[in-house]
Parts: C-alpha cells; structure tokens; sequence
C-alpha cells in the first residue's frame, strides 16, 4: 500500500506512454476528522489517496478489526446464547463489559491521540473521534477469546490446545489489523494487550459468584440497574464522545442480557443442568444446523425490530423525563448540549438494555412457540 497525491490535473494534459501501457491500481480516498478532543491540523483533516496493491492483507485486516467491533459481537453474543451456551455466555458478558468500561474510560482520562495522518495513513474514519490508549480492540481480542477457553476447558471435553492456538490467532489478528489501519501506534496495542492480560486474572475468579447472584438473587435488578446507571455517571468528562457513547451500547446490552436472565430463572425457565460437567461435544448433524441458522435469523429479526421500537420509546420517555427534571431557571441555550447528551446515552442504553432482555427472553420464547429451540438452552446455571 502507497499514499497517492491527487493534484488537479489540466483536462487537456495528455497521458504519457508509460501511464497507458502501466496496470491500473485502484485508488482509495479517505478523509480523516478531527479528535475528540475538538483539536485538528490541516494534515488531519484533509483528503488521502492510497493504492492497495496487495488485496489479501487489506481483507484478512479489514476481517481482523471486525472481531473487535460491536457489529460482530452484537451478532456472536446472541448466537452464542440461542446456540451453544448460556451459561457461559453470561460469564463472558461480565468479563466483556467490565473491561470495555475501564478501556474506554482510561482512553477519556489518559486523552492519548491516536496516530497523526500523515505520515501515517488512516484507512478507517469510524473510530477517529476516540483516543488511543489503551486499544480496546487489543483488549477485547485477549479478554474475549480467552475467556472463552477458560471458561469451557473444564465445562466440555474438547482438545484445549486447538481453542487456545484459535485464540491467539484471532489476538494477533485483531491487534495488527489495528496498526495496518492506521488505527494505533504500537504503544496503544501493547497498553491494550498489557491491561487486559492483568484483568482478566482478576475478572475471572469472580464471574461465578458474580453470575450467581445476578440470576438467583431477589435484589439483583435493583442493583444490577443502579450500578450501571453509576458507572455511566462517573464515566469521566462531561462532553459528549463517542467512547462514551459506545460505552453505553456495552453497559446497556450487559444489563439486558443479565436482567434477561434473571427473569428466565425466576419464572423457572432457567435451572440447573440434569448432569454435572465435563459434557462431550456432539458434531452437528445437518438438522442440527439449520436449526441453528433458523433459530439465528428468526432470533435475529426479532431483535432488529425490538430495536426499532425500543428507540424510539426510549428517546420519547428521556424526552419526557428531561422536560419534567429541567430546571426553570436554566435557559434552553444553557443547557442545550447537555440534555442532548442525557437524551441521546440515556436512549443507548435503554434501547440495547430492552435488545439484551429480548435475547434472553422474547427470542426463545418464540423458538419455543415455533418448537426449534435448544434443547439445552433452560438448563444453564
């Protein structure tokens, strides 16, 4: 991959020989926006060209950085639960959101910018409004991953090994798709893949007691609903970032899920399993599996229309919430940007709170109706 200028050129300027005979290269343009932090330079905010010349290592890249998006996980979470395993899916929403909150949080308090283009050439603008430091997609691809292997080496009887090969690939993958992208430095990357490694020897000794009480205990929604309503007011800075808001997504899907679960168990849907681990892993038969694609698409539609309902109830009842606590005193201008920004992460994460509360309940109600439901999905603690 090279940077390309792109001066005007004369419209009657003629084409040199070498140009007509030379292979054609596809040129890429991207236009960077400024920090989060409000501040640009005219190298950042002006428009790069760049030739891909080799198309494997832009899509295994472009691949890479997907697994640390909530796109992907908004996608592998549900299928994980309607699918393979609630028990340990829940273990993992826990680990997942408590170490996507301190990452985001660190990246609004340490205000590290992230690589300045040029020299480096940032080939993705959907992330240039956060910081740098730490990486939360380095975090996400070590915290993840290996949760998963070591929340299921002693629950299935499987060849470790293969999960934990699997596990470092997908790290590796994530982290230099990151550095490819123009994404972040390496300091970035090694924060992410250090803070995460001292986590996740913390978070995990605590996931079993921790899910224990968030499905059995009477109090847990109460809690569960005030803690994460705290952590979102001491996320730190008061203005508007996208870290913030995605922060958001993370807590209010958490809480969904875990309310979503609580429910199941108290309703009786949800006990334990008739045997004791480890299980053996049976190979998917062909039914098996297009039980599985129907269950995920059926699922699947059921959460994208929740969301679209949910949206907008949730912005209307922060609305309604806003114009009864405003202050009479305040003029509208004073705190127009504030009560946008109530508004808009109060909408996030009710909105993704009512979507963790259908994929725990309303979408296995309905395989249940339509009799394609897991057999083992009530038996999970």
């Amino acid at each position: 991959m090279e940077r390309r200028n792109s001066p005007i050129k004369d419209s009657n300027q003629q084409p040199s020989s070498s140009n007509i005979h030379s292979t054609p290269a596809t040129v890429k343009e991207v236009t960077t926006s400024s920090s989060s932090d409000g501040e640009s330079s005219d190298s950042d905010s002006s428009p790069q060209n760049y030739v891909i010349h080799n198309y494997y290592w832009y899509w295994l890249f472009k691949f890479g950085t997907t697994l640390g998006e909530e796109i992907f996980y908004a996608s592998v979470f549900p299928f994980w639960f309607w699918n393979i395993d609630g028990a340990v899916g829940r273990r993992i929403i826990n680990v997942w959101a408590l170490s996507m909150f301190i990452g985001q949080s660190l990246k609004d308090i340490i205000c590290w910018p992230r690589p300045q283009c040029p020299p480096v050439i940032r080939m993705e603008n959907k992330w240039a409004l956060e910081y740098g430091m730490p990486s939360t997609h380095a975090m996400v691809s070590v915290t993840v991953p290996f949760s998963v292997i070591l929340l299921t080496a002693n629950r299935y009887e499987y060849p470790v090994y293969i999960g934990v090969a699997i596990a470092f690939t997908w790290c590796i993958l994530v982290s230099t798709s990151r550095l490819y992208l123009g994404m972040h430095s390496v300091a970035d990357i090694l924060g992410g893949l250090a803070l995460a490694s001292l986590l996740l020897p913390v978070l995990l000794p605590l996931v079993d007691t921790l899910d224990a009480f968030l499905l059995t205990h009477p109090a847990a929604p109460g809690l569960l609903i005030t803690t994460t309503i705290t952590l979102m007011l001491v996320y730190p800075g008061s203005k508007f970032s996208s870290a913030k808001e995605d922060t958001a997504v993370i807590l209010g899907s958490s809480m969904g899920l875990q309310l979503g679960g609580w429910i199941g168990y108290q309703m009786g849907s949800i006990r334990g399993p008739p045997i004791k681990p480890p299980y053996s892993i049976i190979w998917p038969s062909y039914e098996m599996l297009g039980l599985s694609l129907l269950r995920t698409i059926i699922g699947l539609i059921t959460v994208v229309a929740t969301r679209a309902i949910a949206k907008s109830v949730s912005y209307a009842a922060m609305r309604g919430v806003v114009s009864t606590l405003r202050s009479k005193e305040k003029s509208a201008k004073e705190d127009a940007g504030d009560v946008e920004l109530f508004v808009k992460l109060g909408t996030k994460l009710m909105t993704y709170a009512v979507i963790g509360i259908d994929v725990m309940c309303l979408a296995p109600a309905v395989f249940r109706l339509l009799n394609i439901e897991r057999p083992t999905f009530h038996t999970e603690i």
